[in-house]
């Protein structure tokens, strides 16, 4: 059976965007050029790993490498849950690619634009791979209606039974003839 059959769509998608994210994040984010008439021209420009683009770069690093060792089956027990621990650092890596993004704001190329809509990607792929695993806030596990039917939720508490509730209209010791039964 192949191992990537065995991940979350969610968890396919942070690995995927992932890895775009760090071969855009190697591309120039911001550019200039400059023309020096019959000289020629001059152009400079910088990738994301400058300033506080270097922490969003060590980010997807993890992040990527975290979905390697999941992908891998191998078992690192943290305290928290493994879709737990990919959304804090997709979160994070949303929230230090925007500070890059927002800070060298002048000059931006296409892949800086890029690499910002990859960082939502990676959080997108975050949140479906929390509901999967029913770590969403409301959220419910694949087998929620095995465990509620033990007469536990989802977080492993018991569950009150449903009372049974009467249809409207419908009451209970009528006949077919309308009346009720003598006592």
């Amino acid at each position: 059976m192949d191992t990537a059959s065995q991940l979350t769509h969610g968890a396919k998608v942070v690995l995927g965007a992932g890895i775009a994210f760090l071969v855009v994040s190697f591309l120039r984010w911001q550019e200039v050029s400059a023309d020096l008439g019959s000289i020629g021209s001059i152009e400079a420009g910088q990738s994301m790993w400058h300033g506080i683009g270097v922490i969003a770069g060590l980010i997807a690093i993890v992040l990527v490498a975290w979905q390697a060792v999941r992908l891998a089956n191998v078992t690192v027990d943290v305290g928290v849950s493994p879709s737990l621990i990919t959304a804090a650092l997709a979160l994070l890596l949303v929230l230090f690619t925007f500070a890059k993004f927002l800070v060298d704001d002048e000059f931006r190329t296409f892949w800086a634009w890029l690499g910002l809509v990859l960082s939502v990607a990676v959080a997108v792929g975050a949140w479906l791979n929390l509901q999967a695993a029913g770590d969403a806030p409301g959220g419910a596990p694949e087998n929620a209606a095995a465990t509620a039917a033990e007469g536990t939720g989802a977080d492993g508490r018991p569950v009150a039974p449903t009372p049974h509730v009467p249809e409207a209209g419908a009451s209970e010791g009528v006949t077919d003839g309308g009346s009720t039964p003598a006592d």
